[in-house]
């Protein structure tokens, strides 16, 4: 659905931080291989490298790491059958 950003928030979310902080910053590029080899260097750069206050000035991988170390999954019950 257009025009719906409840939707999808974190995608949209996704979206205008490449626009604000990638494309509005002069990253704009009409080859699409050179575009393409840019925004990955700058996605490694920000999920990587970049620490955000947001996470406690850790950088996203950390973040997720940390938050997935600490994580209990759950336990199958094992049944057998009598």
């Amino acid at each position: 659905r257009v025009r719906r950003p409840n939707d999808h928030p974190e995608i949209e979310r996704y979206n205008r931080t490449i626009d604000e902080e990638f494309l509005q910053m002069g990253n704009y590029i009409d080859d699409v291989d050179v575009l393409n080899r840019h925004l990955t260097d700058w996605l490694v750069e920000y999920n990587f490298k970049s620490p955000h206050q947001s996470l406690g000035y850790a950088t996203p991988i950390e973040f997720l790491t940390e938050k997935l170390d600490k994580k209990v999954l759950p336990m199958c019950p094992i049944r057998t059958a009598t």
